[in-house]
């Protein structure tokens, strides 16, 4: 009799444990849904108040997602309460992980000390606590990141659905965002604006930096599905909104964007260098994100009188992307180097008609080439050759800056001086130049608690009062200077040394586990390249409610497939089985 009835409590908890682990994973698959598909879309007012209704979202949303998210959890304790242990918790602890924790907690104490964690206007909110208004990216923010992080990574269950949804979702914001740059807007989104408002703002995010942050985080999805499955429809879909991704990119005029397309497609050509197969698809890439530009230079060209007019930007970069000579050389290059490749990778016409078209195919395609003698992993030292071309052109970039804006250059390249580009002064990159110097002159005179924690979470604006008054008055008279368009240094400001690092390390230490785990599996590929791309792109801009929750969001998913393949065993639920 007391072995049957120990039989029957295995299996109520067994249920249970079940029961509490569907819903805790249907919970999280729903915010992620939300987050990556809906959010996007979502406005309420048009392009009037867009920062607000889209944080008034996201707050909202989240809020009553942590909420059932805790509960349940507490719930999930109590019914694994016998396999739970903090050792098991602390032992399965990523790098990334530590330095999520590590970041939440300097938050939370620079919060704490911030001479502005209380309002001094009644009935405003704390700015430390909530953050300045239009950002808000206070603690409460910061927060919800970290909390968006290991739910995430700790209860999401693989969804193609969810990233085939936002795929979709990112094509037709994509979609949008061309069509208005020749003034067809579908969805009425410039009525009422001017010329000077309806260059600032595009598709459904608002601003096009806000637009340029989202686009550099779901593009690698495409991207991928396009480079890595072996299905017809999922990589047509995938490859047309790898286009238009490509075209997005060009009519937003986001120099920004640029440096993380750039980047994206390293991590990409980084891990086509294992096979023949994944080389062939990122030259196809190109292929096809080269095409894209040169349509949208076709567009230009045809329907000039279409396109939308800007009156504080210039068109430069985008109609040498589109227009230049040089792209369509590229072009031209590229392909012939495709249809090489593709010659020197199969052994019969025949072969070559069926590539990509069944994974029996793709088999042989590995058998045929060493046949032949020829597999592109022979060059694996093509990844140190880019890395070092990529610091190389980094420094000669800013060698560039520093002897065109001390005039030491010599005669012969003396057109370098009207290039604004190389003229680092307080407007270079829109006032970033300024931005950038107020910042650094913050941190030489904060105190050593400001220094080390920072002045607040979000409380920019503030330190900007307290260090710089004068000099950001006389720049910009009664505007505040908000942010400082460099997220690191603006941190560095508003979280101090240690709280820059433990974010930077958050980054760096995931993208460099997934270049670890990418060899055994390719599932995490899309989610180092977001990382890396939001780091590039977040170099010229900052935090905000679109971009920041769901780089988060990626980056759980990312460590959730890693530590399933370390612990697959126990499904990554830190317990300890009997």
């Amino acid at each position: 009799m007391s072995q049957k009835k120990k039989k029957s409590q295995e299996s109520e908890e067994s249920v249970a444990q079940q029961l509490i682990d569907y819903g805790m994973s249907m919970l999280v698959l729903i915010y992620v849904f939300t987050m990556l598909i809906f959010y996007p879309l979502y406005y309420q007012n048009k392009y009037f108040d867009m920062g607000e209704a889209k944080y008034s979202f996201f707050k909202s949303v989240s809020i009553f997602f942590l909420l059932f998210f805790l509960i349940f959890l507490v719930i999930w304790i109590f019914v694994y309460q016998e396999k739970f242990h903090l050792s098991s918790i602390i032992r399965r602890f990523s790098v990334t992980d530590w330095f999520v924790t590590a970041f939440l907690i300097i938050s939370y104490l620079s919060y704490l000390f911030s001479e502005y964690r209380t309002s001094d206007v009644p009935g405003e909110s704390p700015p430390a606590l909530v953050g300045y208004g239009g950002w808000y990216m206070g603690l409460v923010s910061q927060v919800m990141f970290v909390l968006i992080y290991f739910a995430v990574s700790r209860f999401w269950k693989w969804s193609e659905l969810t990233l085939f949804s936002a795929i979709i979702t990112s094509g037709v914001i994509y979609q949008i965002a061309i069509l208005q740059r020749f003034s067809i807007d579908p969805w009425k989104m410039y009525e009422n604006l001017g010329p000077e408002s309806i260059e600032k703002f595009i598709s459904t995010l608002g601003q096009t930096t806000w637009f340029s942050s989202y686009a550099v985080l779901v593009f690698p999805l495409a991207v991928f599905y396009y480079w890595y499955d072996d299905r017809k429809w999922v990589r047509i879909l995938a490859g047309i909104v790898t286009a238009l991704g490509f075209g997005s990119l060009c009519t937003a005029h986001s120099d920004s964007g640029y440096v993380a397309f750039v980047l994206i497609l390293m991590v990409f050509f980084w891990f086509s260098l294992e096979s023949n197969k994944s080389f062939a698809r990122f030259l196809e890439i190109l292929l096809i994100g080269l095409a894209s530009f040169r349509i949208i230079g076709i567009m230009q060209h045809c329907f000039p009188e279409k396109m939308i007019q800007l009156v504080f930007e210039d068109e430069k970069i985008s109609f040498f992307i589109t227009q230049s000579t040089l792209i369509l050389v590229a072009l031209v290059v590229v392909a012939v180097l495709h249809i090489a490749f593709n010659l020197i990778c199969f052994t019969s016409l025949p072969e070559r008609l069926k590539f990509g078209k069944s994974k029996k195919s793709q088999m042989n395609n590995t058998a045929n080439t060493k046949a032949k003698g020829f597999d592109i992993s022979k060059f694996l030292w093509l990844r140190k050759l880019m890395v070092v071309a990529a610091v190389a052109v980094l420094l000669g970039v800013v060698l560039a800056i520093v002897f065109t804006t001390k005039k030491m250059l010599p005669d012969s390249l003396a057109g370098f001086y009207d290039v604004g580009f190389f003229n680092f002064d307080d407007y270079w990159g829109n006032a970033r130049g300024f931005n950038w110097r107020m910042a650094l002159q913050a941190i030489k005179n904060a105190s050593f608690k400001d220094m080390l924690i920072g002045v607040g979470p979000d409380c920019f604006a503030l330190s900007m009062d307290k260090y710089c008054a004068q000099e950001v008055a006389a720049f910009w008279g009664q505007f505040k200077l908000a942010c400082a368009h460099n997220e690191f240094l603006n941190m560095l400001v508003t979280q101090g040394i240690l709280g820059v690092t433990a974010y930077v390390g958050i980054f760096i230490s995931f993208i460099a586990r997934c270049t670890e785990s990418g060899k055994q599996t390719k599932l995490v590929v899309p989610f180092s390249a977001a990382a890396l791309a939001y780091m590039g792109h977040n170099f010229f801009c900052y935090q905000q409610c679109i971009c920041t929750p769901t780089v988060f969001l990626l980056m759980g998913v990312g460590e959730l497939l890693m530590r399933n393949a370390v612990h697959s065993d126990e499904k990554d639920k830190l317990i300890i089985k009997d």
